[in-house]
C-alpha cells in the first residue's frame, strides 16, 4: 500500500501544479498572444512589436517625434499669379522657379503648392566618421542618384532618402537649397 499512497501523492501534486500555473495569462489591452518560431510570443496590436516577455501595461501608441520642415510654402489662391506671390513674398520669380524646380508656371492651379524659401534653424553637426581606403572604395561603388523632377524641393528629396539635408547639400557641393529639374544628385 505504501506505492499506491505514493502514486496519489504524486497525482495530486501535480494536479494542484497544473492548475495554479495553468491558469489562463490575462494580457493588457492591446496585446495578443503568437507562436514564434516554435516559442510563446506577444505582439503588440498598436505598434506591430513582438516580445518574447509577458507584457504589464498596455499597447499604446508611441508618441509621435515631430519632423522639422523648413521649407516656406504658399498655396495658390482664386486669382493669384506667380508675379503676384513673388511680389507678396518679395521674390524674384527667377528663385520661385529655381526653388520649384518648375518648368512652366504659367499653368499654376488653386490649391498649388509653391515653395517661397526656407527658414533658418541651426542644424546639429553631423558627426563624420574617418574611413580607412577600402570603406571608400566601398561608397563609391554604392554610389546612389536622384534625378530631379518637377516638384522636388531638396528637403522632399532628404526625406525620400532618409538623409539630412545638410549632409545632401555638402554630398552635391550646393550652397543653397535651389536645384532644377534634371539635376543629378548624390544620395550615397
Amino acid at each position: 500500500m505504501g506505492i499506491f499512497m505514493k502514486q496519489i501523492t504524486v497525482f495530486l501534486i501535480l494536479l494542484l501544479h497544473t492548475t495554479i500555473f495553468s491558469q489562463d495569462k490575462k494580457l493588457p489591452e492591446g496585446w495578443d498572444e503568437i507562436l514564434l518560431e516554435g516559442k510563446t510570443a506577444y505582439m503588440n496590436l498598436v505598434t506591430g512589436d513582438v516580445s518574447y516577455n509577458l507584457p504589464t501595461k498596455e499597447a499604446k501608441e508611441p508618441k509621435k517625434i515631430k519632423e522639422y520642415d523648413p521649407t516656406i510654402i504658399h498655396k495658390v489662391k482664386k486669382g493669384e499669379t506667380l508675379s503676384s506671390i513673388s511680389r507678396k513674398y518679395n521674390k524674384h520669380l527667377s528663385e520661385l522657379y529655381r526653388l520649384n524646380s518648375l518648368v512652366n508656371f504659367d499653368s499654376i492651379e488653386i490649391g498649388d503648392e509653391i515653395v517661397i524659401g526656407y527658414k533658418t534653424e541651426k542644424i546639429k553637426k553631423e558627426s563624420y566618421n574617418t574611413y580607412d581606403t577600402q570603406n571608400s572604395i566601398e561608397e563609391e561603388i554604392k554610389t546612389e542618384y536622384h534625378t530631379v523632377k518637377p516638384g522636388d524641393t531638396l528637403y522632399s528629396i532628404s526625406k525620400k532618402y532618409a538623409i539630412s539635408l545638410a549632409t545632401l547639400k555638402k554630398k552635391n557641393n550646393l550652397q543653397t537649397n535651389a536645384i532644377f529639374v534634371g539635376q543629378k544628385l548624390q544620395i550615397r
